[in-house]
């Protein structure tokens, strides 16, 4: 069955209830005042509906066959981006989705839209100028006011569908092989994140509508599939003014406009966080949360004491763009985060790997890492597309984890965080342990770092926490004192683990990032910074 038949039964059922309220922020003198426009589940559908039927006349007329793939540009920043979206649903299309992220990457989206056989490519205005060199027939994107009302009986009903069948697809944010990787979510994938995934990660409530604030960009999976995961139970998606939203903006979605859930990358956790430590407001708002639940990294270790020591209510969840949300801890056990356990209804398995910290290591047992892969069988209702999947029986997600406890586990990190290191004779090293250990113990002096040496000797870059900015023109001092609390920890190490002074001090924000979570890249670290690395091993 089409994902969208329940769906839309439930934009119907709560058609009186709030979905989306749309950020409609002013400039007051020199400050932003944060205010809202309520849309609701009936104007949504009434706005979906009429959309649905411009597209499917317009897309007749050039030539466009049901269940075809239509490219769709959107700035992820609008109301309206949502309704076209699954408008081409609606109409009996398939939409392959592009970002903002896509406006470096412009010449891409010829060769994106021919490995998934797109026929037609609708766009922004904002794309005007960079859309000539598509080779598909293209329509920029209409405002919604401008589009005729149309009575739903006039749209037919849904096409066919089976559960294998591609329903949407987007675009990781990282890169594989110099451009990004298409995702084809399948109907079963989406009828499982609304019925099992999205459900299963929420434990708080009294009844009251769960209002939530949007993930990042509508034009990539987190945010541009809330449709589909907050409409079964009447939820509401409240719009931000960006991503990392201030602490004055928090206040006025909790006090306006109803936020009572969050769902944020760490490092926008951290933010507010820094912030509810000097604020009994903003910590009061924090502590009135249903539940905040955290992802994309690990929460810096004081700050994950600090919000159990407060009583606010959070959990941390694992997700991929592949697989939908898979983990969460428990909220009512706060001692025992970071661990999570699968969310009930999941098909899912951890699947046991050895990993030696080094040849030497090889004999002593007691040394060896005992890691789980994440594993999503090809009948689990989350695996991903056939065209996504690594192996044959299903999908490996590249992450790793730590059993704590029978049927809990801590996230270890990336596989590629464990790389080969050293000098000559190479050893496994665990990069995330060592930055987590530079963030715990050097909390104040440290806002962000990353551990590099891929076949060579480790060296450790680290962006100063605001208050040492400064020590990028002189950071003799700053490298010291971080080698010096990193000592006790060093010293449990292997040689070919060991950082032995090699640290890198560059300007706050200077490492290369992922553009949706903020995530380090390690890789373009090495490649950002080949002439200084290469300094270090001459």
């Amino acid at each position: 069955m089409h994902f969208m038949h329940d769906l839309l039964e439930s934009l119907a059922k709560h058609s009186n209830r709030p979905l989306f309220k749309r950020y409609t922020g002013s400039i007051a003198g020199s400050t932003t005042v944060p205010s809202w426009t309520s849309i609701s589940y009936g104007t949504y559908l009434n706005d979906l509906n009429n959309a649905a039927a411009y597209w499917k006349c317009h897309l007749d007329r050039l030539g466009v066959q049901e269940n075809e793939v239509v490219g769709i540009w959107v700035t992820g920043l609008h109301y309206a981006d949502l309704v076209h979206l699954y408008a081409l649903i609606r109409a009996g299309f398939i939409p392959q989705v592009f970002n903002l992220a896509m406006l470096s990457k412009g010449p891409m989206i010829n060769e994106l839209l021919h490995v998934r056989a797109g026929k037609a490519f609708i766009y922004d205005k904002y794309y005007a100028a960079e859309v000539q060199h598509v080779r598909v027939p293209t329509a920029v994107i209409p405002e919604l006011s401008s589009i005729p009302v149309t009575p739903p009986s006039q749209l037919g009903s849904l096409p066919q569908a089976q559960d294998e069948d591609v329903a949407v697809i987007f675009h990781t944010t990282g890169t594989t092989s110099g451009r990004p990787k298409s995702v084809p979510q399948t109907h079963k994938w989406l009828k499982c994140q609304s019925q099992v995934n999205w459900p299963g990660a929420w434990q708080g409530g009294d009844g009251s509508q769960k209002c939530f604030n949007n993930l990042g960009s509508f034009g990539s999976v987190g945010s541009a599939t809330a449709i589909n995961y907050l409409s079964p139970t009447g939820q509401c998606l409240i719009q931000t003014s960006k991503p990392d939203f201030d602490a004055d903006e928090f206040l006025a979605m909790v006090r306006k406009e109803g936020l009572n859930n969050m769902l944020l990358f760490a490092s926008w956790f951290s933010k507010l966080l820094k912030v509810a430590r000097t604020s009994p407001e903003v910590l009061e708002a924090l502590r009135s949360m249903q539940q905040i639940s955290y992802t994309g990294e690990a929460l810096n270790p004081d700050d994950a004491r600090w919000v159990v020591e407060q009583g606010i209510p959070v959990a941390v969840i694992y997700a991929t763009t592949e697989t939908a949300i898979c983990m969460v801890s428990d909220l009512k056990d706060p001692g025992n985060l970071p661990s999570m356990r699968l969310i009930e209804g999941m098909n899912c398995k951890l699947l046991l790997r050895r990993i030696s910290a080094s040849s030497e290591a090889a004999e002593d047992p007691g040394h060896d890492e005992h890691l789980f892969d994440f594993f999503v069988p090809e009948d689990a209702g989350n695996c991903p597309h056939s065209s996504v999947r690594n192996r044959p029986d299903g999908h490996i997600t590249g992450d790793l984890f730590e059993e704590t406890r029978p049927g809990y586990y801590i996230f270890r990190g990336r596989s590629d965080d464990w790389i080969r290191t050293g000098h000559g004779r190479l050893g496994f090293c665990d990069t995330k342990a060592i930055e987590d250990n530079v963030k715990l113990t050097c909390s104040d002096l440290v806002q962000n770092c990353v551990v590099v040496g891929n076949a060579k000797p480790v060296v450790l870059f680290v962006e100063p926490a605001s208050a040492f900015a400064e020590s990028v023109r002189n950071p003799i001092e700053l490298k010291a004192e971080i080698l010096k609390r990193l000592g006790p920890f060093e010293a449990s190490l292997y040689a070919h683990e060991r950082i032995e002074g090699r640290v890198v001090i560059v300007p706050p924000g200077s490492l290369p990032r992922t553009k949706e979570k903020g995530n380090i890249r390690r890789k373009a670290v090495e490649e950002d910074f080949a002439g200084i690395l290469e300094e270090i091993y001459s």
